[in-house]
């Protein structure tokens, strides 16, 4: 009777952790097909691509509830091609971190995209995808570093529509100087949307790196624009963007932008331009079909053209 009763207690206990704790199995499958050219004078491929829309990916994530609002979090988030169905990278290459989470915000350690990362394409056009006039055109979208690895971050918790956070990323070497601080600045509320994030790449080069973008909704249409600055000692980027969405009805949005990005002597004295326009259709709330096309273009202060790329796609994504 008293193994029974102990039994009993044990599996109330168990089932008491169980109700108090989750695990939650999610992804994205996104492909795509079209024609695509790298490179000045390059043939045009006809190609299937994985992640249009965005990158494909499975992972795990879940929490703990502590008590009093505290909660243990964890996240492991691996990157996919599904054109072929290999996993990209050594294990879980986009996301490996666990950490604390309550009204004070959360605080992760890991691996775990920087804070610039989190508010560096809010206000792209192209849905911030490979159909984005950004796409190799943008220094800064290009090079800040995204997921340095051994990333201690801090994200706050929204105070009236502000919002922020910290990174730091280290380099584990004394002998070495490679670390990686970021901070980011949010504010969203009603139709307006500003995002500013700093990052200093402490290393040979000293990269640092600045982005501001914003948008407003009208209602028929929201506006987008964002500016950038990559400095790498006395070379320097500068970039802009502008952009649309159109809302085309309850279920389709029109997305169209420019990017324009300059260097100065110092890096080279080159020009940087992109357009791309994308459509995207909800078939549900966890599907969307989308197409489009964005190209772009590098030349040199004199008008020489030293790059060029292009790309018209149509795909599917789905999420789970």
């Amino acid at each position: 009777m008293k193994k029974s009763l102990i039994a009993l207690a044990v599996l109330a206990a168990s089932g008491a952790a169980m109700a108090q704790s989750s695990v939650t199995l999610y992804g994205i499958a996104d492909v795509w097909v079209g024609s695509e050219e790298n490179g000045l004078n390059a043939d045009s491929d006809t190609k299937m691509g994985s992640g249009g829309l965005n990158t494909s990916r499975w992972g795990l994530k879940g929490s703990e509830d502590l008590g009093g609002g505290l909660k243990a979090v964890f996240k492991f988030e691996q990157g996919l091609d599904i054109t072929n169905g290999n996993l990209k990278g050594n294990g879980f290459d986009r996301q490996a971190y666990v950490g604390l989470a309550g009204g004070f915000g959360e605080v992760t350690f890991g691996n775990t995209w920087t804070a610039m990362d989190d508010i560096v394409g809010a206000s792209n056009s192209g849905f911030d995808s490979a159909l984005s006039a950004s796409t190799n055109v943008l220094a800064v979208n290009a090079n800040y570093a995204d997921n340095p690895g051994s990333t201690i971050k801090y994200t706050s918790p929204s105070f009236g529509g502000f919002s922020g956070g910290l990174s730091y990323s280290m380099d584990g070497d004394s002998k070495v100087s490679e670390d990686v601080v970021d901070f980011s600045v949010s504010y969203g509320a009603g139709p307006v949307a500003v995002n500013f994030a700093y990052q200093v790449q402490n290393n040979t080069t000293d990269a640092k790196y600045t982005a501001l973008n914003g948008s407003y909704d009208f209602g028929m249409a929201k506006l987008l624009a964002s500016y950038g600055q990559e400095k790498i000692g006395a070379a320097k980027a500068t970039d802009y963007q502008i952009g649309v969405d159109v809302p085309l009805s309850s279920a389709m949005v029109l997305s169209a932008g420019y990017a324009y990005s300059e260097d100065n002597a110092a890096a080279g004295d080159k020009e940087r331009t992109g357009y791309g326009i994308a459509v995207g259709y909800s078939l549900s709330k966890r599907t969307t079909v989308y197409g489009g096309f964005r190209s772009s273009k590098e030349e040199t202060a004199a008008g020489t053209k030293v790059d060029e790329s292009s790309l018209f796609a149509v795909g599917i994504r789905h999420t789970f």
